[in-house]
């Protein structure tokens, strides 16, 4: 996340202990295409820097393939329980979390893991679901600044929540998803909410910042943009790119209930908050009916979400 974000930044300990829980981990279909395109273009394996970690998901798993691993967040609460959820590299050196926004990492990386210098700066910067709440131009001076030459910088996002086709009802189903995001949050999305459902279409890139040194760090001669199962359609034509998850109505509740939407929907209605009229229980009563079970019945279904990855190399 960014300083400018206004939600996650100002989260308690167990909003962020929710977030932790219900977003989970990242596929690991995905860390292998970006492990394997840091490695084949060059990118070594010595140091990792995670900007907007939020409690680490993220950077747990790909801290494993590093020696050295830092987490950044400028949510403190995010650090806390970042730290508390600890993670290890691949030397069995533990993960090293520090409060910075995305715009101030250089100083804040090197503060923090003195041999960041010793090694010339980190070899990988990734930020899962985050870069749409940073500055960019921002980060990509500090990106240019901190990275090593041949590193690498792996941003992503997923777009809507889309039910898979098999799923029963599943136009109904979908429906009832579109109404909570598209009817219901859809005064409460900011800018940059919009930036992660349009797969990034619209993030600011290197050669797009009016700063031509910028533009040189990061040719976009070696970018590279991958997508998968955009606006809920396959790419395979049977499964979403990181797995159909099998979920169930109950966990789909709690993993909606860390997006910054529902944050300040809830903010914004705080006597609805736990009754059957707040934003996600309504969603999921509609979902229910759609399934065709009863209220109290919590089934299992498959949802995925599109996925934007965006790569870039550092001349």
């Amino acid at each position: 996340m960014s300083e400018s974000d206004p939600t996650f930044v100002n989260y308690t300990n167990s909003q962020a202990r929710d977030y932790a829980k219900g977003r989970g981990n990242y596929a690991v279909s995905l860390h292998k295409i970006i492990l394997d395109h840091h490695t084949k273009t060059g990118g070594k394996l010595n140091t990792l820097a995670d900007v907007g970690c939020g409690p680490g998901n993220s950077t747990r798993p790909l801290a494993i393939s590093f020696d050295h691993a830092i987490g950044l967040d400028p949510g403190v609460e995010m650090i806390n329980t970042a730290r508390s959820l600890a993670g290890t590299t691949a030397i069995n050196e533990p993960i090293v979390y520090t409060v910075s926004g995305a715009e101030s990492i250089a100083n804040a990386i090197r503060t923090t893991l003195p041999s960041v210098d010793q090694n010339g700066g980190v070899d990988m910067i990734t930020a899962a679901m985050a870069a749409h709440w940073f500055n960019m131009p921002k980060f990509w001076a500090e990106a240019a600044t901190i990275l090593k030459s041949g590193g690498t910088v792996a941003l992503w996002t997923h777009s809507s929540l889309y039910c898979h086709p098999s799923t029963p009802n599943a136009t109904e189903v979908q429906q009832a998803l579109f109404r909570l995001e598209r009817d219901v949050l859809a005064p409460f999305e900011l800018p940059e909410n919009r930036l992660s459902r349009d797969c990034y279409d619209n993030l600011l890139l290197p050669w797009n910042v009016s700063n031509e040194s910028i533009a040189n760090v990061f040719p976009e001669s070696q970018f590279v943009r991958m997508e998968w199962d955009r606006d809920g359609i396959l790419t395979d034509g049977e499964n979403f790119f990181e797995g159909s998850d099998e979920t169930t109505v109950n966990k789909l509740s709690a993993s909606l209930q860390t997006a910054s939407m529902v944050t300040r929907w809830r903010e914004a209605h705080p006597d609805l908050v736990g009754t059957e009229e707040d934003c996600v229980a309504k969603a999921m009563a509609e979902v229910r009916q759609a399934l065709g079970v009863k209220e109290d019945e919590n089934p299992s279904f498959k949802v995925g979400n599109g996925t934007a990855l965006l790569l870039f190399k550092r001349t």
